[in-house]
């Protein structure tokens, strides 16, 4: 009887070993290179570009009196690069929640500037950069880059440590105010789930 116990006590002993040196192993694994980090950083950068426009596009329908949200128009963007992820090699489910994203924190800098707007009493503005003319041709020339730059990341998010790289990396590239700090999070939120962290 002794000796049956021990047995099993040796294979629960062995099998907890084996599962320590597992989750060391995979606690240990090499961070991304510098030329895997570059790939993350690229996807960053154009976010941030992207969100800086918000500004203008805010003012611009401060001034008309448009209103922040657009659904129809935002359906049919996100359907679109859905369509065309698979020329890009992406998931389509995969770039319909990215561009979601990166649309709804667009939508969160513009509903914090109305807040200060209203707040502050700001009269129309004067010259903003026009939306249909120079903003938008802006932000479509935008798009396709960021779905190559997705495209590439993809792989590298999905290597461990990619989450905590992201979003170390993101509070060093897109640099904003801390009221825009939940937009920048919104933004990168699909790049964070792809990793595997949320």
């Amino acid at each position: 009887m002794r000796g049956k116990a021990t047995t099993v006590m040796l294979d629960v002993l062995r099998h907890m070993a084996a599962a320590v040196f597992f989750l060391v192993l995979a606690g240990c694994a090499a961070p991304p290179s510098a030329a895997d980090s570059a790939k993350i950083d690229r996807v960053l950068l154009l976010i941030g570009e992207r969100l800086s426009y918000m500004d203008d596009v805010a003012r611009n329908k401060w001034n008309s009196g448009a209103p922040i949200e657009d659904l129809p128009r935002e359906r049919e963007i996100i359907d679109g690069l859905g369509r065309q992820a698979a020329d890009y090699g992406l998931d389509a489910g995969t770039a319909r929640d990215f561009f979601r994203a990166q649309i709804e924190a667009s939508k969160t800098i513009q509903r914090t500037r109305f807040a200060q707007w209203r707040a502050q009493n700001q009269p129309p503005f004067k010259n903003p950069r026009d939306l249909r003319d120079t903003i938008r041709p802006a932000l479509d020339a935008l798009t396709p880059e960021l779905m190559k730059s997705l495209a590439a990341a993809v792989p590298v998010l999905q290597t461990p440590g990619a989450a905590e790289l992201v979003e170390a990396r993101a509070k060093v590239i897109i640099t904003v105010d801390a009221s825009d700090r939940t937009a920048r999070d919104e933004a990168i939120a699909p790049l964070v789930r792809i990793a595997g962290k949320r």
